[in-house]
């Protein structure tokens, strides 16, 4: 029977990349409904399937949640799997969230953390301990419970320090300023927390810059590549086109595809090099987002081009001590041109509202940069 349930879950990944979801849930329910028993850990692993199509694809988190809560009610009777039990905790707090269930959100993110402290120091529950850590916290700041949100971000911070992962590191960091800043209590916890941030980013600023170049420009071949490949298309339809002109085409558009393929293809994890993990919080469109974290972190997802307009930032702020005047000044251009064109995505076109926006980082940018008479003289 495991090999029928192989069977449909190739076609539900079939139809998937059809882009045929309503399909591909169907392969999926059909074990779920089958009359004939499969091993609880296939039925599991299917509706957690089931779960991830229908929080990536739809807005039917009713129908997600009855999966999952099915799922822990197998899990509860299986003495391992104890990653599939961290999935389908991550997936039930995320449809918890999305219908504002708070408390019971709560409840299973401490069911999880409670889980993942039994579990030992592995690298897989340090980083799913940072997950719950990080849903949990949002979870308290909903609620307004900024101290106990700061601590679950602190343990966080432990376990990505831990593991070595100074991007987990900063990404904690931040989160624990971020609410600092809401709060507003002791005007010494803000300035510890932005040390901290700047303690930690400062170290990897170069390694984040040259990374965002890589992307930009893995980002612009691509999309020549997709240009190109979709002209040759339209040469192809041409119903007038010569037996030889459309076989020298056709023999380009496979080289095209394949040069695609290789450009876009999943790294040896079998992720997309851009995708979120598989679980946690709804896949979300690849084309202009960043993962913020590696997996099982999920957590939300920056736009690429707020990615690279913080950048931008950061290398003008840590650049203009060490008297990187011009490239600040490149800098500063990239990162206001970067914010109009995304003025204009948003329908930001008129003079008032555009202009208060897109005066915003500028305004920072410009008092950080000339706040040095060297500048001034270099100029």
């Amino acid at each position: 029977m495991e090999a029928l349930a192989e069977g449909l879950w190739g076609l539900a990944d079939y139809h998937e990349r059809k882009g045929e979801i309503e399909k591909a849930v169907k392969c999926l329910e059909a074990i779920c409904q089958s009359h004939v028993s499969f091993f609880p850990v296939v039925e599991v692993k299917t509706r957690l399937r089931i779960a991830t199509l229908l929080l990536k694809h739809s807005h039917n988190v009713t129908h997600a949640k009855s999966h999952l809560e099915r799922s822990q009610l197998l899990l509860h009777s299986i003495p391992s799997c104890f990653d599939l039990k961290c999935r389908a905790y991550s997936l039930l707090s995320q449809c918890y969230h999305l219908v504002g269930a708070i408390p019971p959100q709560k409840q299973i993110l401490n069911k999880a953390l409670q889980l993942s402290a039994s579990a030992g120091d592995g690298l897989s529950v340090k980083l799913w301990i940072c997950n719950f850590n990080s849903q949990l916290a949002n979870a308290l700041i909903i609620e307004g419970d900024y101290q106990n949100s700061i601590s679950a971000l602190e343990c966080g911070y432990i376990c990505a320090a831990q593991i070595s992962y100074p991007e987990l590191q900063m990404f904690f960091a931040t989160s624990i300023l971020h609410v600092h800043l809401m709060q507003w209590d002791d005007e010494n916890l803000v300035e510890q927390a932005v040390n901290r941030c700047d303690q930690n980013a400062a170290q990897h600023v170069d390694k984040l810059d040259a990374a965002v170049k890589a992307d930009m420009q893995q980002t612009r071949e691509i999309q020549e590549l997709t240009n190109e490949l979709n002209s040759l298309n339209q040469s192809l339809s041409r119903s007038d086109l010569h037996y030889r002109d459309r076989s020298a085409l056709s023999e380009k558009q496979a080289q095209l595809q394949e040069r695609l393929r290789s450009k876009t293809r999943v790294n040896p994890t079998g992720q997309h090099y851009l995708e979120p993990a598989y679980f946690g919080n709804v896949r979300r469109t690849l084309d202009d987002k960043l993962e913020l974290a590696p997996s099982p972190i999920d957590g939300e997802w920056l736009p690429k081009s707020a990615v690279y307009a913080l950048v931008d930032l950061m290398v003008v702020i840590f650049g203009r001590p060490k008297g990187l005047f011009k490239e600040c000044g490149k800098r500063i251009q990239s990162g206001m041109q970067l914010i109009q064109e995304e003025l204009v995505k948003l329908g930001i076109t008129d003079g008032v509202r555009g202009e208060l926006y897109f005066l915003m980082m500028p305004s920072m940018t410009w008092f950080q940069f000339l706040n040095d008479p060297k500048v001034i003289e270099a100029l």
